[in-house]
Formats: structure tokens, C-alpha cells, sequence
């Protein structure tokens, strides 16, 4: 569940008593939560009951539900940005490291099965390292060296196609400006967009050749703020030619 997508306490409620005991519930950028449904979930988590008003004024009474024993993960890029209160509720609390090379690696030999178009070894740590640490640009990298195959190295993506292709997509002038001025958008922002808009296009909800898009272009103005970005997918993303909505 998103943190986001909790707005109520009744949809903290629906979501608790549904669960059996024992079960995890995992709760992506908790942080997002409002400040009224922490203080609901704080108490759930350390008596595994849930205190739910019914009605406002004079008729308003409070009902308590008696929870499962249950898990709760939380999800949050700095902690910084939860309540110590809330903070303290949390037994453990681990840090994630970002992708290594050999994960990206093996991300790149599964989109390449995906795609159904063979990669070894050299290529696949190639487009790894040369990608800004996320599954998206490793994805992006590969689409571009699969395409190059295709034309020019019969099918299959080598060392030296992947080379080539990357050097390829280095020397375009867009890729260059988007790498070395204004369009560059910090690995951090790209995380925090991916999952905000749960990996897929926020037009039509594809999945599949996502890309990063400025909502407003940076030449008018616009950041490179998770708020100006959005994922969508290449036909969105021409479809919408650069007008700003």
C-alpha cells in the first residue's frame, strides 16, 4: 500500500481488519502519511488495537477494534522525515544500499529475456555501469543497444554493440544536454518518482518503455524536482510533444 493512497481512518481501519495474523502489510513512503492516520497506526502498532470515531457532534461515539498480530514495514528515503514518536514505534530500522553493478548486471540479462534478445556477460556489466543506478535507465540503455543489434550487430548484444550503441547515444545532442546541463535528474528524484508513480505511465498505465518527463519543460522554467516529473511511456511521452499541461 501507498502512503498516499491512506487518506482516511477508515481506510486504515478497512485495511487492518482485513488482515489474518501474522500477516506483513508493507506501507511504500510512509512518510506520506497524515498526521491524523499516524497517530492511528502508532497505536494499532504497539497494542494491535484501532480506536475509530463514528459520526460527528453530539452523536459521535468511538469504537475499538481488536487487530490481528501483524508486521508493519515502512518505507522512507530519509528518516529524518518521520515523527521520533512515530520513529520509536519501529523495532528495527535498516538502511538500503543502492544497486550494485553485479544487480544491475542481472537486471540487464532479465529485461534482455524479457526482450528476447540475446546479451553476455561484457555488455550486460557495460550497460550497468553506464546506467545512473536505477532499473529504469538500465532498461533504457538496453532498449537502445537491442535496437542497434538489430540493425548492425545481427541480433545479439556483444561488447562491442553495446559500445557502440552507447557511444551512439552519448553523442546526441539531447542525450549530452540531458547529461551534462539542465535536463539532469538526480538518482535520488528518480527513485522517488518511480515509486510514486508505481512504475508505470501516468497516462495510460503502461509498463513497458517508460521514461522520465519534465511536466514542465526546464527551458520554461520548470525543475528537477519530483513534482515536475512524471513516468510515461515513449507514445505518452511524444504524444504529448513537449506542451506544457
Amino acid at each position: 500500500m501507498s502512503g498516499s493512497a491512506i487518506e482516511k481512518a477508515s481506510d486504515l481501519a478497512g485495511l487492518l481488519a482485513n488482515l489474518e495474523d501474522y500477516d506483513v502489510l508493507f506501507i511504500e513512503e510512509i512518510d506520506r502519511l497524515q498526521k491524523v492516520i499516524v497517530e492511528y497506526l502508532q497505536l494499532a502498532m504497539r497494542n494491535f488495537k484501532l480506536d475509530i470515531t463514528i459520526d460527528v457532534g453530539p452523536g459521535a461515539r468511538s469504537v475499538r477494534l481488536n487487530l490481528p498480530c501483524f508486521t508493519l514495514i515502512g518505507s522512507v528515503e530519509k528518516k529524518e522525515l518521520l515523527t521520533r514518536n512515530f520513529l520509536s514505534c519501529f523495532r528495527i530500522i535498516e538502511s538500503m544500499d543502492d544497486y550494485s553493478i553485479e544487480e544491475l548486471s542481472t537486471i540487464a540479462h532479465r529485461f534482455a529475456n524479457l526482450h528476447n534478445v540475446e546479451i553476455d556477460e561484457c555488455a550486460a556489466e557495460k550497460i550497468a555501469r553506464m546506467a545512473d543506478g536505477t532499473p529504469l535507465d538500465v532498461l533504457n540503455h538496453l532498449r537502445h543497444a537491442r535496437d542497434y543489434a538489430h540493425v548492425k550487430g545481427g541480433g545479439k548484444i556483444t561488447l562491442e554493440v553495446a559500445d557502440a550503441a552507447l557511444e551512439m547515444l552519448a553523442s546526441s545532442d539531447e542525450k549530452q544536454e540531458t547529461r551534462e546541463s539542465r535536463d539532469a535528474i538526480p538518482s535520488a528524484v528518480r527513485r522517488e518518482v518511480w515509486r510514486r508513480d508505481e512504475g508505470k505511465c501516468g497516462k495510460c498505465g503502461s509498463r513497458k518503455n517508460l521514461e522520465y518527463d519534465h511536466i514542465i519543460p526546464v527551458a520554461e522554467g520548470g525543475s528537477n524536482t519530483a513534482r515536475n516529473i512524471e513516468l510515461l511511456c515513449e507514445a505518452c511521452n511524444r504524444a504529448k510533444s513537449d506542451l506544457i499541461q
